[in-house]
């Protein structure tokens, strides 16, 4: 089970991240007009700044929860993707800030030709600008929370019986805004292969890593193979499809992941925490698994 203090940071980081992504929804609707927006600037800048301070709560928290089973290497990786995170969400708050003023927001103790500043509002060209810039962010703390939420799972493993081509369909996915869908051709000879013992969260997540990490080294259509070596254990490879195979046995759609270093330096960590051998080929393009 995880302690209490790095529960209570990893919810408060999840708050904020939700509130970044509710102002993005905000900015997108036409429902909601320019004062709407100026109304809402005050507490979005507000709670963008405590989310700064909730990452590195969060990440004291993972160095800590670390400490016990000396693990560096891991609270690194997750607190590298915090901490751009972090620097992430201060560039926005910076921004909000000047957004907040220069669109008039009212607040407290604020005089009356403030209030009317507010009353006219966001003009449609900041609000574009506000939109994109929001929506960045917010990309970037799904994603540094889904990395850094692998990692903590590692300090609470629970291994059960699995099948690959299950944890491959569980985490299909139709496509999301801002997150580009890959198809991923997959191929298991030998249905034994597709049997392992391990834990779902690290399963699953080291396998959409893995794609993310090939596809961000070229290969467009990733090619999964799942196969039985000699001495009982499962191999996952990941690559390019040898033209020279067959029809592919699934094909699923999956959202793609985070391939930058800090994603293949999470995938490293949670690999060796799981028991898992991960290895990459030099250039990129393939990541194998065995299991």
């Amino acid at each position: 089970m995880l302690g209490e203090r790095l529960a209570a940071a990893l919810g408060a980081a999840r708050d904020g991240a939700a509130g970044i992504e509710s102002f993005a929804h905000l900015l997108g609707s036409r429902r909601v007009g320019p004062r709407g927006v100026a109304l809402a600037l005050p507490e979005v800048c507000e709670g963008s700044a405590t989310l700064v301070a909730a990452l590195e709560s969060l990440s004291a928290a993972v160095r800590d929860g670390f400490a016990e089973p000396a693990d560096p290497a891991a609270a690194d990786a997750a607190c590298a993707v915090l901490g751009h995170a972090g620097v992430e969400v201060a560039r926005l708050t910076e921004e909000l800030s000047r957004a907040a003023a220069g669109g008039g927001a009212p607040g407290r103790g604020r005089g009356r030709g403030e209030r009317g500043a507010a009353e006219r509002g966001v003009d449609a060209r900041q609000r574009l600008a506000l939109e994109a810039s929001v929506r960045r962010t917010a990309r970037e703390l799904s994603g540094a929370l889904r990395l850094s939420e692998l990692v903590i799972a590692t300090l609470d493993l629970r291994p059960t019986p699995l099948d690959l081509i299950d944890v491959l369909r569980n985490w299909s996915a139709a496509p999301a805004e801002g997150r580009p869908v890959v198809r991923l051709m997959i191929v298991s000879q030998d249905s034994r292969a597709n049997e392992v013992e391990g834990d779902v969260r690290a399963v699953s997540g080291l396998l959409e890593l893995a794609v993310g990490m090939v596809s961000a080294a070229g290969v467009a259509g990733p090619h999964l193979s799942v196969s039985r070596r000699p001495d009982g254990r499962s191999t996952v490879r990941i690559a390019e499809r040898d033209p020279r195979g067959g029809a592919p046995a699934v094909a699923l759609d999956v959202v793609l992941r985070d391939g930058g270093e800090r994603a293949a330096a999470v995938a490293r960590v949670v690999a060796r925490r799981a028991r898992i051998e991960l290895a990459e080929a030099a250039d990129g393009r393939a990541v194998t698994m065995t299991f």
